[in-house]
């Protein structure tokens, strides 16, 4: 068994930290290669694995709509892409009106270059959902989606080969104490009430505010300082 797991080690170790993507300002990434993720800030810097890459990620903006402040959230957009060793950059458009971002949301215009200036080949989609935006399972979705024949999706292989490149290491360990390894993979996550964060929760209150006409605006003021 030992030589089995040190075998599996040695195969998946093409599958170490060998890339890195660059994200505009803004974006805010949801699901990494089928792991939930939350990060946003300015030029995020994501290190990846080699390989077939699958970013999910919503790009935020704000810009000035008839002299007032507007907010803008986009649809969750997929990218898929293949990662050498090396630097990639996404350039997304600027958004200075209502119309730049219902264009966006209708067809995203994503790019991506190389640490070269290349323009790469990739694959994007959306990952959509009908109904209340808050709360969404995004690494539950994204692998709904990659069960599907969808345009951006990931063979359940890749998946699979990505959690055994890094479960291996551990295995070995627990081979060595003679132990035996559960995969959590069986355990049914469910995503609660209180799983939400502030974060998405203050996100949407902000999105569906600035939606909102003067009146409802006004109504929703005076129920605050109720």
């Amino acid at each position: 068994m030992r030589h089995i797991i040190m075998l599996l080690c040695l195969t998946f170790s093409q599958w170490s930290i060998a890339a890195s993507l660059q994200l505009p300002d803004s974006t805010e990434t949801v699901v990494v290669n089928g792991k939930a993720s939350e990060q946003s800030s300015v030029k995020l810097d994501l290190s990846l694995p080699g390989g077939m890459q699958q970013i999910a990620f919503r790009y935020q903006a704000r810009y000035r709509d008839n002299g007032r402040q507007d907010s803008f959230i986009s649809d969750v957009v997929i990218l898929r892409f293949q990662a050498e060793e090396q630097t990639y950059q996404l350039t997304l458009p600027a958004i200075n009106s209502a119309s730049d971002a219902n264009q966006f949301n209708a067809q995203p215009a994503l790019g991506l270059i190389d640490q070269t200036g290349k323009t790469m080949a990739f694959t994007q989609d959306k990952l959509m959902k009908s109904g209340l935006q808050i709360g969404r399972d995004f690494a539950q979705e994204i692998a709904q989606y990659n069960a599907s024949d969808a345009i951006a999706a990931i063979a359940p292989n890749t998946a699979i080969i990505r959690r055994l490149a890094t479960a291996a290491p551990a295995m070995a360990i627990a081979s060595e104490q003679g132990s035996q390894v559960m995969s959590n993979s069986a355990v049914p996550l469910v995503k609660k009430p209180e799983d939400i964060t502030q974060a998405e929760v203050s996100r949407m209150l902000d999105y569906w505010y600035q939606k909102a006409n003067n009146h409802t605006q006004a109504k929703f003021k005076a129920k605050i300082h109720q």
